[in-house]
């Protein structure tokens, strides 16, 4: 793919982010989109991981399955993704929403065996463990990070 294509992608799936998430909020009341999705695909290396970032959350929080997000993406940018980069996506997308999963544990242990659902769930983690966004943090805020450090050394180990 050229570098063109790809900062389209990563332009496209900004745009279709802010669409599919507006009026939501993140745990501290700011702008899901700006506060959490932003920071996330900033996070990433490469054109997949800034993509992956900014759509994450998009199958598990509006009502839209995969495949639709993906269609809405590919309308935004005016052309098909190959089928390689479809299926790397969707591949991706699919083992980034727990609703696929029947717990928390299987969710994280399916993550594993992707790398790049591994590094978009890598930076997710490392955003949501930063309570500094947080004005007063509660014991279930904390009680969440810890989850989150485990989960994060788990991923984390090669």
């Amino acid at each position: 793919m050229s570098v063109n294509k790809g900062k389209e992608l990563v332009r496209c799936a900004a745009a279709l982010a802010r669409q599919l998430h507006k009026r939501q909020v993140d745990k501290a009341g700011v702008d899901y989109f700006s506060g959490h999705l932003t920071i996330v695909a900033k996070m990433g290396q490469t054109w997949q991981e800034q993509v992956v970032g900014y759509l994450h959350d998009a199958s598990e929080d509006t009502p839209n399955t995969v495949d639709e997000v993906l269609n809405l993406l590919e309308e935004k940018l005016g052309t098909l993704l190959s089928a390689a980069e479809r299926e790397e996506l969707t591949v991706a997308l699919r083992l980034l929403n727990h609703h696929f999963a029947p717990d928390r544990e299987t969710y994280i242990h399916r993550i594993k065996d992707n790398p790049l659902a591994t590094a978009v769930k890598l930076h997710d983690l490392t955003h949501n463990m930063d309570l500094s966004r947080l004005p007063n943090p509660t014991e279930k805020d904390y009680e969440r990070v810890a989850r989150y450090k485990k989960e994060y050394d788990y991923l984390n180990k090669i």
